[in-house]
């Protein structure tokens, strides 16, 4: 069969995202296409650090424990360690809980002249007043949508801040922090901060970005390309290429998806179970030991961490599955045994198993009696909004919050949880966002989410091939906000067999041709929400999937992964709502 690549399919893609396709194929500029001068507050950032740089003051960096929070702080020591005497500081995840708090300000060393958060700050009152107290000089640097009062900072950089009209709205921590260094630049040139040093700092930026899962707009689409391009030709961070050994990514071949499923994880495991500041040194490294000792340490938390979500995951779910039906939308479920720094996987976990929004709480170690959790949501419903709603609503009831529209993290006394499961479900019950592509129905419907399943479409035969799925990944970076193209076809079970885990290996032809020698490698790795068995030779399936490339000893052939397996034939290709019952949230503690 003669095989046509022709870009029909690619440009069909990027259309149906928003994207003109002849703009979106050349994405090899060095530089996205927004500066840093339309960025509320950046000139007056760069003054303040180039005052700090004539002065020599002493200065702090406070980042955040996460990936976005681990890439923007190594960003800044990376482009701030040659001109200026700074040093790092992260919140202890389970003794300070998230951002600079007041017990993180009372770390601030006493000679310390100016602090630059990054990643965080834009909810730090009390922390930034007792700095203030003390003299110090603030810079705020985050991405986090702003609270109703700007807190007590001198500088504000942040695209999310009130009168900012920087466009690029989901630029993450990481990003500003780029885009600071890129302001340095170009006001004091090579002798603060050096072109070079830029564009070394991309692969992290790209990172950050994609682990961070912020949507990527055109302006995040150029910088995790370049990032990206920049690995696969050897221009890669020490410390990051190490991680990629320990996590068996090929730096030749790596695509966005090692940064969200191998790479973002292992840093972030640190963070959860016990200290960024690994993940940061790591970043920072040059010396070849101390690199692969970080990468394995990093390993070994991660795979630590897979044990302990997976305990909490069968917990929340016998939970759940232990109770009656009611007409709360909200998943809301806490345990005094479960780790916080775990919290926000299994939370959205939930989401994807039940198709609602979901909290996931726990209390352990200094902080017994504070409820920690995170919250993931479903589009159409924005969850730091909700959040901002109960507190003006119940003043005191949440101790602290903050997020963005799909995720957040909030604690409180513990308590304080029915309180607040109530309190949510209201809000949500009362905002009814039916006209979103995720409505919350009313509650003589059961108050489900229904989620939208959308696909492109089934591909033919002559598009179903090796050049087409190494098209699609050149079209990319695909990731929130311009999803990874997800197809639809009739297919022919010609040989099966299951993996590791109860997974699925499939040998599959085309329905209506399988009387060639074309067939297609499949795999299905299940998610916990489906049960069945895996189908036999010969079975006739609608399979929806994802195309991938196998690379093994130095060959590479189609490997196609399966995200939903149906009996065909099945309902009309198109956007197809997937819901889940109704369910009672656990009056837990």
């Amino acid at each position: 069969m003669q095989v046509r690549t022709e870009p029909d399919l690619i440009r069909r893609l990027l259309l149906a995202r928003g994207a003109d396709p002849d703009d979106t194929l050349d994405l090899n500029t060095l530089y996205p296409p927004l500066g840093p001068q339309g960025m509320l507050g950046m000139r007056e950032a760069v003054e303040g650090i180039l005052h700090a740089i004539r002065e020599q003051w002493p200065t702090v960096i406070v980042g955040d424990y996460d990936v976005d929070g681990a890439c923007a702080s190594a960003i800044l020591l990376h482009g701030l360690d040659h001109v200026l005497p700074v040093r790092s500081i992260v919140p202890d995840r389970l003794k300070e809980g998230y951002g600079l708090t007041e017990s993180v300000a009372d770390r601030i060393p006493a000679d310390t002249k100016l602090v630059i958060t990054v990643d965080n700050g834009i909810s730090a009152h009390a922390g930034i007043s007792k700095l203030k107290d003390r003299g110090i000089r603030v810079i705020v640097t985050d991405h986090h949508l702003a609270g109703p009062t700007r807190p007590p900072a001198d500088i504000i950089v942040n695209p999310n801040q009130p009168g900012c009209p920087f466009p690029a709205k989901s630029t993450c921590g990481a990003g500003v922090a780029w885009y600071l260094l890129w302001a340095l630049h170009a006001i004091a040139g090579d002798r603060a901060v050096s072109t070079s040093t830029l564009e070394s700092l991309l692969d992290l930026v790209a990172m950050a970005t994609v682990a961070d899962m912020v949507p990527l707009d055109r302006n995040n689409r150029v910088l995790v390309a370049n990032g990206l391009r920049r690995i696969r030709q050897g221009l890669v961070n020490p410390g990051l290429s190490g991680l990629m050994v320990h996590a068996g990514v090929d730096y030749r071949h790596i695509t966005e998806q090692d940064f969200g499923f191998k790479l973002g994880p292992r840093l972030n495991a640190a963070g959860r179970l016990a200290h960024i500041q690994t993940g940061i040194w790591l970043l920072l490294s040059r010396d070849a030991q101390n690199i692969d000792q970080w990468s394995q340490f990093l390993d070994t938390m991660n795979a630590q961490r897979k044990s302990i979500q997976s305990d909490i995951e069968r917990d929340a779910l016998e939970i759940v599955n232990s109770l009656s039906m009611s007409d709360d939308p909200v998943i809301c479920v806490g345990s005094d045994r479960w780790h916080s720094g775990v919290v926000g996987i299994v939370a959205s976990k939930l989401k994807e198993r039940y198709q609602r929004p979901a909290f996931v709480f726990a209390s352990t170690g200094e902080m017994e009696q504070t409820a920690q959790g995170s919250g993931r949501s479903m589009p159409g419903w924005h969850l730091r909004d909700a959040l901002a709603l109960v507190d003006a609503r119940h003043p005191g009831l949440i101790s602290r919050f903050g997020g963005h529209a799909m995720a957040a993290g909030l604690s409180f006394p513990k308590e304080y949880f029915n309180a607040f499961r109530q309190a949510i479900n209201q809000v949500a019950l009362e905002q009814n966002p039916l006209q979103g592509a995720n409505p919350l129905q009313g509650a003589s419907h059961g108050n489900r989410f229904a989620e939208q399943v959308w696909c492109d479409g089934p591909l033919r035969a002559d598009e179903l091939n090796l050049e087409m799925a190494r098209s699609i990944q050149m079209a990319g970076p695909w990731g929130q906000g311009f999803p990874e193209p997800l197809f639809e076809n009739d297919f022919v079970v010609m040989g099966s067999r299951k993996l590791n885990g109860g997974h699925w290996k499939l040998e599959l032809a085309l329905a209506g041709n399988i009387v060639g020698n074309e067939r297609v490698e499949a795999v299905h790795f299940l998610d916990g929400r489906e049960t069945g068995e895996i189908p036999e030779v010969g079975t006739r399936i609608r399979g929806r999937y994802q195309m991938g490339i196998n690379r093994w000893k130095g060959r590479e052939t189609l490997q196609i992964q399966l995200r939903q397996v149906m009996p065909s034939p099945a309902p009309e290709i198109g956007k197809l709502p997937v819901s889940s019952p109704a369910w009672r949230n656990p009056a837990a503690w």
